[in-house]
C-alpha cells in the first residue's frame, strides 16, 4: 500500500490546514476593521460639503464625527480628531489605532483619515 493510500495526514498537510485557519481567523478580526474605517472616511467625505455650505462650528462637526465613530464601534476620541472650519474651508483629519486581538499577539492598526472641501468663491 501506498504512504497516500493508507489515510495517514503527513505534517504538511497538517501545517498547510493550520496555516489556512490562521489566514481566516485573521481575515474574520481584521476586514471588519478596515471596512468600518472606510465607511468613516466616507461619511467624512460626504458631510464635508455639507458642513461648509451649511457654516457649520468646528465643535459640532466633531461632535457628528465622534458620534458616527461610536456608531461604528471605532476607539476615537476627541484628541483624536482635529477639525478647522471658517467661512471658506473644512478641513478634517483623524488619526487614530484600533488593537485587534490575536489571542496570542495584539496588532495595532493605525489609521490617518482626512478630508477637505474649499469654498469656490
Amino acid at each position: 500500500m501506498r504512504p497516500s493510500e493508507s489515510g495517514k495526514m503527513t505534517f504538511k498537510a497538517v501545517a498547510s490546514l493550520a496555516f489556512v485557519a490562521a489566514v481566516i481567523f485573521a481575515g474574520f478580526k481584521i476586514i471588519p476593521v478596515y471596512v468600518d474605517n472606510y465607511q468613516l472616511q466616507d461619511f467624512i467625505q460626504g458631510q464635508t460639503p455639507y458642513w461648509l455650505t451649511q457654516r457649520a462650528p468646528a465643535e459640532a462637526i466633531r461632535k457628528t464625527i465622534l458620534a458616527k465613530a461610536q456608531e461604528l464601534d471605532l476607539p476615537v476620541d476627541e484628541d483624536n480628531v482635529k477639525v478647522e472650519a471658517n467661512q471658506s474651508k473644512v478641513t478634517v483629519n483623524i488619526d487614530y489605532t484600533v488593537p485587534v486581538d490575536f489571542k496570542v499577539y495584539t496588532w495595532q492598526l493605525h489609521f490617518t483619515d482626512s478630508s477637505e472641501n474649499k469654498s469656490l468663491t
